[in-house]
């Protein structure tokens, strides 16, 4: 049976980069966010998530093959993540899809005490 693919559309750029969810089945999701950087369109897969039950069914790799044929739909010029450097089930993925790991580095500054706290 083909995956159920829903997105639902959280902003529009007349106020922020346009921002939606995909979710699959359910059961799987994440959030893309589209701007312009004033040289490419960029799409950002964030929050990239499967319960647990249904991990290694193929959710994951059904969904992020979704968004980059929505993002190639939508003429996006790159599309790029983020990953926890211990989460090698995700690097994997993004590996066989076909993700490179860039030269970037990530920087945060925590602004709530609450998100220094989570496990």
């Amino acid at each position: 049976m083909k995956p159920v693919v829903e997105m639902k559309w959280i902003t529009s750029r007349k106020s922020a980069p346009d921002q939606a969810e995909v979710f699959i089945d359910g059961i799987c999701s994440c959030i893309c966010t589209i701007y312009n950087n004033g040289k490419a369109e960029i799409l950002v897969i964030d929050n990239v998530k499967t319960k647990e039950e249904y991990r290694n069914n193929g959710y994951g790799t059904a969904l992020i093959n979704h968004v980059l044929m929505m993002a190639k739909e939508w003429k996006i010029d790159s599309v790029e993540l983020v990953v926890n450097s211990d989460n090698e089930v995700a690097k994997r993925l993004y590996d066989k899809i076909g993700f490179k790991k860039t030269e970037k580095e990530h920087y945060r500054i925590l602004l709530n005490e609450w998100t220094s706290q989570q496990p």
